[in-house]
């Protein structure tokens, strides 16, 4: 890649919000065996990387703290 074909993003670039509820959706979706984590990042326009952090914060938060 050269200097010139450096693209240079000013402003806001399409950040998503999502709600706990899509993440479950997504995460779920990536557990049934039926396709990959690519796959279904690819679909949602996401990261994988993504996916796992979600996969990751949900366990925690399913997960009983010590009492």
């Amino acid at each position: 890649m050269s200097i010139r074909d450096l693209e240079i993003l000013a402003g806001s670039v399409r950040r998503r919000k999502f709600t706990r509820v899509d993440k479950e959706a997504i995460v779920s979706e990536t557990l049934n065996g039926d396709t990959s984590v690519a796959d279904v990042a690819r679909r949602h326009e996401i990261d994988r990387s993504l996916i796992y952090r979600w996969r990751r914060e949900l366990v925690l938060l399913r997960t009983p703290g010590p009492e």
